[in-house]
């Protein structure tokens, strides 16, 4: 019954072509306005980390001496001292624990003619590979050892790896990264990149996933730029890299995961009394609180999404609404000159029922129309999107949940549009346009 229906409708289109066109296109810039937001705003509000919501935790030390206190994000420092990692990592009390900063190193040419390039890089302790679930191409993390002595091993990117050695498996073999030899271990699939990044949100929270990860204890033997906040409650004389390790400089990101709620507690008691420890010493003076933040507070505390964000989504809903308020007026329009049409086929025996069906068949088949030329719109829009803004790059992606959605707003749209025309020609008299016959 209904590919009947829908034979019809598509027999109506074709008649009245140019007004057809305008609904489909009313639709589709209303769809595509929606994708395109809804797309952004689905990995801007996402948690990727929401399987191990309960089972990891950044930490958050209040080592801020200052009595206005830390100006920032919720009123405490989100990154830590050395020492306070040093102390918590060497406690080995959690299960796992990653201390972890952003850097940038020069990549430095394997032959002649090419080009030194700088690649963004990441200090790590091994744990943040199984915490943050980076699934590898090839080789593998590197060694406890490897990890606390700070050994001259590295884990590239998928990416980079084919920029440096092609198709051909690097694992064994050194790269020089600012003068200083690494011995490759492992390479991380392309296909890993955790968005938002939750493990350091500062700055833009949907960069693309590191080139190279270092041991994170490499910053005893050398000094490494730092990409991102570096921060103190007071003034300090700095004059060597040991100075700035000793320092209340805080800069570093601290993670700790925990395979029981036993082994959580029992963290936060060795936290407390380390603070403690710490304000008999002389540190610590004014606040003394800890936390331990899941991944979702910890979107919440960088403010990942916005209000503004939020309201854009709405307006793009409303906006979808005015252009469906405009095609239920073209159909209105349309339907009415089908009135002697229905008319007739009512005094040939059809019930309002078919004449409804027939007419909201019509109304979904424009809708659809409209949401394969929305889809095209929507992925015009996030290409544009992706073109002027770099930090954008990774939000703005078109993926086959922006195509099922489409789906469901083209059958959402044609039911809400057509709706009110379809029951209006339903209730047509047949005995009017009988007689007018």
């Amino acid at each position: 019954m209904f590919a009947y229906y829908f034979r019809l409708s598509w027999l109506s289109l074709k008649k009245t072509p140019i007004l057809s066109a305008l609904m489909a296109l009313a639709i589709a810039v209303g769809i595509a306005s929606c994708l395109t937001t809804l797309t952004m705003y689905s990995v801007v509000s996402s948690n990727p980390m929401a399987h191990k919501n309960d089972t990891i935790s950044a930490i958050q030390l209040n080592s801020w001496g200052d009595e206005d206190g830390y100006s920032d994000n919720n009123g405490i420092p989100v990154s830590i001292t050395y020492k306070d990692a040093m102390a918590l990592y060497n406690s080995k009390v959690a299960d796992q624990f990653v201390l972890t900063f952003r850097s940038r190193l020069r990549v430095e040419p394997m032959s002649e003619g090419e080009q030194a390039t700088t690649k963004g890089t990441r200090l790590v302790t091994r744990d943040f590979f199984t915490m943050f679930d980076v699934t590898f191409k090839s080789g593998s993390a590197w060694s406890d050892t490897d990890d606390v002595n700070g050994e001259s091993v590295v884990v590239l990117s998928e990416l980079l790896s084919k920029k440096i050695f092609g198709e051909m498996d690097p694992i064994g073999k050194t790269v020089n990264l600012s003068n200083v030899a690494y011995t490759i271990v492992g390479i991380v699939s392309e296909k890993w990149n955790l968005t938002p990044a939750v493990y350091d949100l500062m700055g833009n929270p949907f960069r693309n996933s590191p080139q190279i990860y270092l041991p994170f204890f490499n910053v005893k033997k050398r000094e490494y730029p730092i990409w991102g906040n570096v921060s103190a409650w007071r003034s300090e004389d700095i004059r060597s890299h040991e100075d700035f390790l000793t320092s209340e400089m805080v800069w570093i990101y601290a993670w700790a995961g925990f395979s029981t709620p036993e082994n959580k507690t029992e963290f936060s008691r060795y936290m407390r009394s380390y603070i403690d420890e710490q304000h008999q010493q002389g540190r610590y003076q004014t606040f003394q609180d800890i936390h331990l933040r899941t991944p979702k507070e910890w979107l919440e505390i960088y403010k990942v999404v916005t209000e503004d964000d939020k309201l854009l989504l709405w307006f793009s809903f409303a906006f979808l609404g005015v252009c469906l308020m405009n095609s239920v007026v073209l159909l209105l329009a349309k339907f009415s000159r089908h009135a002697p049409e229905a008319g007739v086929r009512r005094a040939l025996g059809a019930n309002k029922l078919s004449i409804f069906l027939q007419h909201l068949s019509e109304s979904i088949m424009i809708a659809c129309i409209g949401a394969i030329v929305g889809l095209g719109f929507s992925f015009v829009g996030l290409n544009a999107v992706r073109n002027m803004y770099n930090n954008f790059t990774v939000v703005a992606n078109f993926s086959i949940d922006t195509v099922i959605f489409s789906i469901f707003l083209a059958i959402l749209s044609g039911i809400v549009s057509g709706l009110i025309p379809a029951y209006k020609i339903s209730q047509t008299q047949p005995a009017r346009y009988l007689k007018a016959d």
